[in-house]
């Protein structure tokens, strides 16, 4: 679970104890709550310094970029090729209206 689900199940349990059955356990809700509450903290910061957990190593490439790397050319190709159809269909249709004329 998450941990702010944890502090709101933490923070529902006392507040149903605290409705229906004991009132002293209301004492231990607050530094249970300061507890999670900085651990929740420190798991931030931990993330915000040290970044990614499981970083690619330097000098291999990921599966990802050799797939982007390996389409670039291949989209280039195709942009090519699909310029070259836009025009010679445009073509195709100017001798078409050009010749009803």
């Amino acid at each position: 679970m998450d941990l702010e689900k944890v502090i709101l199940f933490v923070w529902l349990w006392f507040s149903i104890r605290f409705l229906f059955f004991n009132y002293w356990e209301i004492l231990f809700l607050w530094p249970i709550l300061i507890i999670l509450d900085g651990q929740f903290q420190n798991n931030t910061q931990h993330q915000e310094t040290l970044g990614d957990k499981s970083p690619p190593e330097i000098g291999q490439t990921t599966q990802k970029e050799t797939k982007f790397n390996e389409q670039r050319p291949h989209s280039a190709d195709l942009d090519k090729l699909i310029k070259k159809m836009m025009e010679e269909e445009k073509k195709r249709i100017l001798k078409k209206t050009s010749g009803k004329k």
